[in-house]
């Protein structure tokens, strides 16, 4: 915990010089010398801030507040919370933990890491102090965590408790926080990575100006994000952007609904014919089909990632000039078409 909290600040007030009290596994606080403190739950601390943390609580942990009532001092006038901000939190929060993949899928994280990272490996941030915007439930964070001096994922959701049960790793810590927000120093990191996140953010340029803060002069940025430009057209099509406007504004049982409805039409048309063809030994015809690479996989993999087309409240479509200008000024800038999927951009901070 001492590690951590060497990179803490307050999202509030920016004040570090942070403490923690209780068991570092389980259940404690985070104090600021001004007085708030954080729920630790879980061996997680919840470092969210207060627009955000208290309905959290509410929903997710009501007894907390009770058993610390230093917490519930600190939340009792907060503000309300940006409606679509605190939807992704929660959205997100069931998507990572009650849709979790039922065990690790190592070799599934290391080829979608593949895809959105071409030529930077997880083992390049080896002994570097690195933080991944955006964890959800750890599964790239496993990957660099074996190679990187300290990892700190962060996540808005309550992913990161699934990423802190698979990765008990003394060099990795998970946080709960808001990215635009973050509850760290400036340039505690030497580098920051982010898969498929800063899109699905109310201002994907503001959360990476937010999150290049907290790198050092000197240190390295390399992120993914949805591009339509030059997208493959199955991929492109898979993003269902013709069916957002009514998904986005529809309950979660219809959403689930809805998805279990377009995998099933998915297994029929696509996945149960590449099985067919692989058995008849034409696996080279088979790996043609879009998305074969799910066909093998059980029924909560694939409704779970259809689930994810149809329900992030925010998405945003960057372009290769958008990101080129979020880089202005940095060194070894490279905008790469990752696959036909989307983005992969990264620079060194000047």
């Amino acid at each position: 915990m001492d590690a951590l909290l060497s990179l803490l600040a307050c999202p509030v007030t920016g004040e570090t010089g942070l403490t923690f009290e209780g068991d570092p596994s389980g259940e404690g606080l985070i104090r600021s010398p001004g007085g708030r403190a954080w729920p630790v739950i879980g061996g997680v601390p919840r470092m969210l801030p207060p627009d955000l943390l208290a309905p959290f609580l509410r929903a997710h942990f009501p007894d907390f507040a009770t058993r610390h009532p230093d917490v519930a001092r600190w939340l009792t006038d907060a503000p309300e919370a940006e409606p679509a901000v605190l939807e992704t939190l929660l959205d997100y929060s069931f998507q990572h933990v009650d849709l979790a993949d039922s065990a690790p899928l190592v070799d599934d994280w290391r080829a979608t890491w593949d895809r959105f990272q071409p030529g930077l490996p997880p083992e390049a941030f080896a002994g570097e102090v690195v933080l991944e915007v955006g964890c959800g439930e750890g599964r790239h964070a496993w990957l660099v965590s074996q190679h990187a001096r300290t990892l700190v994922g962060l996540d808005l959701s309550r992913g990161v408790e699934v990423a802190r049960r698979r990765d008990p790793r003394p060099n990795a810590f998970y946080v709960q926080g808001d990215l635009r927000r973050p509850p760290f120093r400036p340039g505690a990191f030497d580098a920051f990575y982010s898969n498929g996140v800063l899109h699905h953010t109310p201002d994907p340029r503001g959360s990476f100006d937010s999150a290049a803060r907290l790198v050092r002069a000197g240190g390295r940025a390399a992120l993914w994000v949805y591009g339509l430009d030059e997208m493959r057209w199955s991929y492109r099509l898979s993003h269902l952007t013709f069916l957002r406007p009514l998904t986005n504004r529809l309950p979660r049982p219809a959403q689930m609904a809805l998805a279990s409805g377009l995998t099933a039409a998915v297994e029929v048309g696509l996945w149960a014919p590449a099985r067919a063809l692989e058995r008849v030994g034409l696996s080279t015809l088979a790996a043609r089909v879009p998305y074969h690479d799910a066909a093998h996989r059980d029924w909560t993999y694939k409704q779970r990632r259809m689930f994810d087309r149809l329900n992030p409240p925010i998405t945003h479509y960057l372009t290769r000039e958008a990101l080129l200008e979020w880089l202005r000024g940095w060194a070894g800038v490279q905008v790469i078409n990752a696959d036909g999927q989307g983005w992969s951009a990264r620079g060194v901070k000047p």
